[in-house]
């Protein structure tokens, strides 16, 4: 079984502060695919509270916000000696030279410019975290598995391939398209079983097979598992020699 120490090693903690509630949901979902844990603040000195606390591994950060503006943060948190190597990405929807040399001059590391586009976001973060390189990655397995809408009521199913964003359960009794249900199933013998819930997001029926050269069966995507199940997911992927760069199809 994987040690908490070990997956660690595949952990990344983000913060992201902004004072519009939208904008940090969407931050999340720019994150979603590459497991790594977002926090969120909607003020400055909320920000600061949590990096001193928590000390993330990257901080993005607005430069206008309610209680103290994002370059007084930065500054403070690039004075701090225990948290001076955080690195900070300031962000702003201003074209102002003003407002860019306020964020240069506070000591931030990068720069991004609103409206923000997740390529652009993950290229950034990039150059400052180890993001995981296996989001997309795909390996066939032939895991027994269960599932069924009713955690009391599961059938089985061969689990055949998996990502860190998914599974295809091989079935002849697939679920409607978005229908969620409950999971379950072991990677190896030697590590804990991962009890989860996911959606369908496709159907490869014998009726109307959406994929001629796959098996009858579902695509899920995982829409409530533990942090510490998807870290263990990201290490099996990592390690298994049969990992393919193909991304579950949804």
């Amino acid at each position: 079984m994987y040690s908490k120490k070990v997956l660690s090693m595949y952990s990344r903690t983000i913060l992201v502060a902004d004072d519009v509630p939208l904008f940090l949901e969407m931050a999340k979902e720019f994150f979603r695919r590459e497991q790594v844990e977002v926090l969120t603040a909607t003020s400055g000195r909320e920000a600061l509270d949590i990096v001193r606390r928590k000390a993330p591994d990257l901080v993005l950060l607005d430069l206008y916000m309610p209680g103290e503006d994002g370059d007084a943060v930065c500054r403070k948190i690039k004075d701090e000696y225990n948290l001076n190597s955080v690195p900070v990405v300031m962000m702003t929807s201003s074209d102002r030279s003003y407002d860019v040399q306020r964020c240069r001059e506070a000591g931030c590391d990068e720069m991004i410019h609103k409206p923000l586009v997740r390529e652009q976001v993950l290229s950034v973060c990039r150059k400052f975290v180890n993001l995981p390189d296996w989001s997309g990655r795909r390996v066939a397995t032939g895991i027994d598995a269960t599932y069924g809408s009713d955690r009391d009521n599961l059938v089985q199913c061969v689990l055949t391939d998996i990502s860190v964003g998914g599974v295809f359960l091989e079935t002849d009794q697939p679920l409607p398209h978005g229908s969620e249900l409950h999971l379950e199933f072991r990677l190896t013998g030697d590590l804990a079983p991962i009890r989860c819930r996911g959606k369908v997001a496709w159907v490869n029926s014998r009726a109307k097979l959406k994929n001629p050269d796959g098996a009858p069966g579902m695509g899920v995507e995982f829409v409530d598992i533990k942090r510490l199940d998807l870290l263990a997911i990201q290490a099996w992927l990592k390690e298994s020699p049969d990992a393919a760069t193909e991304a579950l199809s949804s």
